[in-house]
């Protein structure tokens, strides 16, 4: 009878354990889920900055890149060249030319790849072509013109939702 007793003990301490242990109430679930969806709230809206962020800094690096390498090429071609003959058609800008026409420069607009395209010429043969910008929406966005040994040139990049224009102005060598 021991046993049955010390049995019997036990499950009653048990019993009053489950008995005196309590559950969680409707108000503490209720604040929980409060906390929570304010916590995931201010989690996502800075998730949603950050890659609204990224995109649009990724878009500004495309653009200056593009401008920049268009800017520095067309520069030392500049330079390097006596004058600039327009086209002679779509989709070519021009041609800039050394005073003894030995080396030609021909920018391009490249549909294809929506890029300004650079071809380097000596004495008629092709020696390289290079893109340039690669993220020119149409041949219009680039525009050469000349105004005596100087030669201006305007560029548009876009990339996503952001468009940069550049205007340079470029002296040409002297005859």
């Amino acid at each position: 009878m021991n046993a049955i007793s010390a049995k019997s003990v036990r499950i009653r301490g048990q019993l009053k354990r489950v008995h005196s242990e309590r559950g969680t109430t409707l108000v503490e679930m209720l604040v929980a889920m409060s906390i929570s969806v304010l916590v995931f709230g201010i989690i996502s809206t800075a998730l949603v900055q950050f890659f609204l962020v990224t995109r649009w800094g990724n878009d500004q690096l495309i653009i200056t890149n593009d401008l920049q390498v268009a800017s520095l090429w067309l520069g030392r071609d500049a330079l390097e060249s006596a004058s600039f003959t327009s086209g002679p058609a779509d989709p070519y800008y021009g041609t800039l030319n050394w005073a003894d026409l030995s080396q030609q420069f021909i920018y391009s607009f490249d549909s294809g790849n929506n890029a300004l395209v650079r071809e380097h010429y000596l004495d008629g043969i092709p020696q390289s072509t290079i893109q340039l910008a690669r993220h020119i929406a149409n041949q219009g966005d680039v525009v050469f013109s000349t105004s005596g040994q100087l030669l201006t040139v305007s560029i548009t990049s876009t990339s996503g939702d952001e468009t940069e224009t550049v205007n340079l102005s470029l002296a040409m060598r002297s005859h």
